[in-house]
């Protein structure tokens, strides 16, 4: 787990867990190079000291590097990665807003019929994109808790599974 203060690679100054997971959390951070602008950063755990440790490395170096070429609305910017050796961080968007999940249980009731289709229709177009891009990525874990709804109503697709 990471510090709230902890400050990486003298520009990333962490502020608070957003989230947590089975293989990493992820943290809202300052970027302190670009203004203040806040950013998230998803840290995925694997230790690089073990065997396969290099592997590893150029796996995780080598899908960061796709997902920076990622430009799609409905699907959160990452901006860059971090590698060290206890874990490894990709630097992305921050999206604001609830995941689906998390509104189905407060309203206690489905969504309208109107709303899914809306929001159906962003994540139809997302993975047409995904899908058909140079190197294809798939996503496997869609369901409500990885599409959050933004304040304005749009759908963002997350976790990837690095």
């Amino acid at each position: 787990m990471i510090e709230a203060g902890t400050l990486l690679q003298n520009r990333y100054r962490v502020e608070k867990k957003i989230g947590q997971g089975g293989m990493g959390a992820v943290y809202e951070a300052e970027d302190t190079q670009r203004f203040g602008k806040k950013v998230a950063l998803k840290e995925i755990l694997f230790n690089l000291t073990e065997k396969n440790s290099e592997h590893f490395r150029r796996a995780f170096e080598r899908e960061a590097k796709i997902l920076t070429q990622i430009d799609h609305e409905a699907v959160p910017k990452v901006i860059g990665y971090i590698l060290e050796t206890d874990f490894q961080i990709l630097v992305m968007e921050l999206i604001k807003g609830e995941d689906l999940d998390e509104i189905l249980e407060r309203e206690k009731k489905p969504f309208s019929l109107k709303e899914v289709v809306g929001w159906t229709d962003q994540l139809l177009d997302a993975l047409d994109y995904l899908h058909t891009l140079k190197q294809p990525i798939i996503h496997r874990d869609i369901k409500p808790q990885n599409l959050k709804l933004t304040k304005r109503g749009k759908i963002k697709l997350l976790d990837f599974g690095i």
